[in-house]
């Protein structure tokens, strides 16, 4: 299999990578921009010491990149901004940028592959949850974000037909491992279990899925060359349905400062869902309060769980458990 790979520097591109190159330097492709971080200075250096091929491109410009597009057997789609509080003029790339590549691509569309990589928050909730996302519930993105990325969905496959490729979706939870996104949830679940920070020993009760960057990156790996996942959504994450405030107790454990546990009062916690998810209390309130007021309905109640039922039909690999990927995670 012959890959280009967009937002190869990224938090989980780095890892794709480090997998895909096993195969040798011509197996990949690099569609990259400048580094905008140490880390992403770092792997395009170590791209280029591999003698990979790098195409230097930007997904807001049209065309992408002034070469013509490679020959390759599946495209890996991860560029994006993955930034829940930017504005959405911020985060055109994760629409606009996939109608540019596709343009980018068409020459080579035919028989091509597209895995995209999506999110959780195209589905989002607006009530309260009756239980865990599947590939088909609705979408209810409250996040600029997710609004985004479900565009981004769209385009891939409404263009598939036109241009001739087929595609795969998956969608990710929280992403987490070693060179995870700064100040993400799992830097400040480790920064207050450090610190024995109040916020970090509340046993928030909301379940949310989870998966290591590796099993990430394997399962896009298996489902791009796979000829039934064509044309079909995964949700994707580990197997185990843990409660945020049993994540803290996993990271925890795993820095060494064990938390203890504060348990919400039963009329606190009924209060607090209530008013999370009254409508009428979430469109009165001011812009700034709005992306607070949402995560809090992601801990206080199921908010990004998955059923990862219909992606074990088709991956049977073992997935690693949250104390297993915990250990390279803090090393």
């Amino acid at each position: 299999m012959t890959a280009l790979v967009t937002g190869a520097t990224g938090f989980i591109g780095r890892r794709l990578m480090r997998r895909l190159a096993r195969d040798g330097a011509g197996s990949v492709i690099c569609l990259v921009k400048a580094p905008a971080n140490r880390l992403e200075a770092d792997a395009l250096a170590a791209f280029r010491a591999q003698g990979l091929r790098l195409i230097e491109g930007d997904l807001l410009r049209s065309p992408v990149a002034a070469e013509p597009p490679p020959e390759v057997d599946v495209v890996f789609h991860l560029a994006a901004n993955i930034d829940t509080d930017a504005a959405e003029r911020d985060l055109r790339v994760n629409h606009e940028g996939v109608s540019r590549l596709l343009d980018w691509l068409r020459p080579r569309s035919p028989n091509l592959r597209m895995l995209y990589a999506s999110s959780v928050a195209v589905h989002d909730r607006d009530r309260h949850p009756d239980g865990p996302i599947r590939e088909d519930s609705p979408f209810v993105p409250r996040t600029a974000y997710g609004r985004t990325k479900l565009e981004g969905e769209a385009i891939i496959r409404e263009r598939s037909s036109r241009d001739g490729f087929s595609w795969t979706i998956l969608r990710l939870p929280t992403v987490y491992g070693p060179g995870q996104k700064a100040d993400g949830l799992f830097d400040r679940m480790m920064a207050m279990a450090r610190t024995g920070a109040l916020l970090g020993r509340i046993d928030w009760p909301g379940r949310s899925s989870i998966i290591h960057v590796d099993d990430a990156a394997e399962v896009m790996i298996e489902l791009a060359a796979r000829r039934e996942t064509a044309g079909e959504i995964y949700c994707v994450a580990s197997d185990e349905s843990l409660t945020v405030g049993e994540i803290a107790r996993c990271v925890g454990e795993a820095v060494g400062r064990p938390v203890r546990p504060l348990r919400i009062p039963a009329p606190v916690l009924a209060l607090a869902r209530r008013a999370v998810w009254s409508r009428t209390l979430r469109v009165s309130l001011p812009r700034s309060a709005q992306l607070p007021f949402w995560r809090l309905s992601l801990i206080v109640s199921d908010g990004f769980w998955f059923d990862t039922a219909k992606l074990r039909r088709v991956y049977r690999k073992p997935i690693r458990n949250l104390r297993e990927g915990l250990r390279d995670t803090i090393e």
